[in-house]
């Protein structure tokens, strides 16, 4: 019976019109709402600028790779004769598989740096 007491007497007290948002709290509400876009575009900057940041030197890495297995190719098929006397058939797996890997490469480098627009809803929210 207690119980019923308490909480009758605190409906007793309860206003119903002090629930209703009134001027302060809309515009309280706007503000963190504004803070939370704002932090939310900061937060789409940086990671922009990390993808920048991680996508020049992935081309530097890429550029460095290939220069130098290109450098190690033409050495070899210069010293070829001298040196090694490799036989056709693996002078032509050595210039196939080089030409691969390179292609290769640099289509996922610039795959990466050039990506194209989505081209499905799906893949707009994959994206976001």
């Amino acid at each position: 019976m207690s119980k019923l007491k308490d909480i009758v007497s605190e409906l007793e007290g309860y206003d119903p019109s002090s629930n209703v948002p009134d001027k302060e709290d809309l515009e309280k509400a706007e503000k963190q709402e504004k803070s939370i876009e704002a932090q939310r575009l900061e937060a789409k900057l940086q990671r922009y600028q990390q993808d920048t940041n991680h996508r020049s030197s992935l081309v530097v890495w890429a550029a460095t790779i290939v220069s130098f297995w290109l450098i190690s190719i033409v050495f070899i098929l210069t010293r070829n004769t001298e040196s090694y006397q490799l036989s056709d058939k693996v002078m032509i797996t050595l210039l196939v598989t080089t030409t691969a890997n390179i292609l290769g490469l640099m289509y996922i480098v610039l795959n990466d740096l050039f990506k194209g627009k989505p081209k499905t809803r799906e893949q707009k929210n994959k994206i976001r």
